[in-house]
């Protein structure tokens, strides 16, 4: 998958339509297809621009500044399929 500005703007674009109008495909595929966990790397809060809620802790280690209730769909869920995991290095995969 070629990482091109315009790629990642689509996807982008994808992931917050899904997450905000198709909440239950979202759901079903986390449940169902993704396996793995978190890594903490970042890098999926800065594909396109780098997220105003990305912090780094004492030992530069990324965290969400808004974690729970109020981080987004699109955030909590990431990636919530095949096509929308971007980050290679990205502890989530799909059976």
């Amino acid at each position: 998958m070629r990482k091109t500005f315009f790629s990642q703007f689509l996807r982008k674009v994808r992931r917050f339509y899904l997450a905000y109008f198709h909440g239950n495909y979202v759901e079903k595929s986390v449940a169902s297809e993704r396996k793995g966990e978190c890594r903490r790397c970042g890098l999926c809060c800065e594909l396109l621009f780098k997220c105003p809620f990305l912090g780094r802790d004492s030992q530069q280690l990324p965290y969400c500044r808004i974690y729970g209730d109020l981080r987004p769909g699109s955030c909590r869920n990431y990636p919530f399929d095949r096509i929308d995991s971007e980050v290679e290095t990205c502890g989530f995969k799909f059976t």
